[in-house]
């Protein structure tokens, strides 16, 4: 594999990551400080590339963003939207615990 470093991804590749952004934007009781960045990481999505290395960052972000939204945040969701949710957290485990499917 590429030094992740230099390897560019397509922020369409991670339509998941966003959808789930969206979600914790549109839904949950976060702090300022969480919204700052949940912000930021929805301005780095609005490129048309980023470093895969931005994107694991991403990840990582959206993570923590689902912990500090309370382990009962997914349960007031519509199944629909708690599947969105579901798809972001997916991708999100998959760039950061298997990067070779990334």
């Amino acid at each position: 594999m590429a030094d992740p470093y230099f390897v560019q991804i397509a922020t369409s590749d991670l339509a998941e990551l966003d959808r789930a952004l969206e979600l914790l934007g549109e839904r949950a009781d976060l702090n300022h400080r969480y919204r700052k960045m949940l912000d930021e990481s929805r301005d780095q999505l609005a490129q048309p590339e980023i470093r895969l290395t931005q994107a694991r960052g991403l990840a990582k972000r959206l993570m923590v963003l689902l912990k500090a939204a309370g382990a009962d945040f997914p349960e007031t969701l519509p199944e629909t939207l708690r599947a969105e949710l579901d798809a972001g957290r997916r991708r999100a485990d998959s760039l950061v615990f298997h990067p070779e499917e990334g």
